[in-house]
């Protein structure tokens, strides 16, 4: 009877013991615990990328840009963006510039018009305590006249071309409020052709805003 006693009271300590074992939680490293929290959040962040407003995904705004020299252009570029998530957003918009070519006597001036598609994606925010970092990238094409000398009558006439681009750049966004902000860009067209452009520079600067 006493055998059975003790097997029984050794059994039971056992089972305490194992019990108690088996509910001490080890301690994580902090490293690891950070990796968990920014996994966590950044799981977080992913899923609020989906719950966007239809009505919060687009936004409206333009440009404004000019570049002088022997080729003076006036750049007024409306638009409209839709974020595809909080930090990329594709969008289009047209495009309206007074042109002024000096290359000619007297200097040749006319309106040109197009449109363009573009994309940008949020690399930082308040990047230097500046602002939104952004890249951008846009391919536009514009119609305008071209001047040439009629081969049978020696008269200067006119034809209507259109005018490819592709820019590369970025810049930064001043936000003003929760929705607008105010931007300044530059952009750099690497195909740049000065025989093939409506544009004096392949450097383009543009201050604009959205809402």
């Amino acid at each position: 009877m006493k055998k059975i006693i003790l097997i029984i009271t050794l059994f039971f300590f056992y089972s305490v013991s194992f019990a108690q074992v088996e509910g001490v939680e080890v301690e994580k490293p902090e490293e690891e615990k950070k990796e968990e929290k920014t996994q966590k959040q950044k799981k977080q962040k992913d899923d609020n990328d989906d719950k966007i407003p239809l009505s919060q995904r687009f936004y409206f705004g333009g440009n404004l840009g000019a570049s002088f020299g022997t080729i003076t252009s006036i750049d007024i570029s409306p638009m409209v963006g839709y974020r595809l998530t909080p930090k990329f957003s594709v969008g289009v918009g047209g495009t309206y510039q007074y042109l002024k070519d000096s290359r000619y006597t007297p200097d040749f001036k006319q309106s040109i018009y197009g449109g363009r598609l573009f994309s940008r994606y949020i690399i930082a925010d308040d990047f230097l305590g500046a602002g939104n970092l952004f890249a951008h990238a846009e391919y536009e094409t514009l119609f305008a006249k071209v001047p040439y000398s009629d081969p049978n009558t020696g008269l200067r006439r006119e034809r209507t071309e259109a005018f490819p681009s592709f820019f590369i750049g970025g810049g930064l966004v001043f936000p003003i409020g929760n929705r607008s902000g105010f931007t300044i860009s530059a952009l750099y067209n690497p195909f740049y052709d000065d025989n093939q452009t409506v544009y004096g520079t392949p450097l383009q600067i543009r201050v604009g805003g959205f809402f």
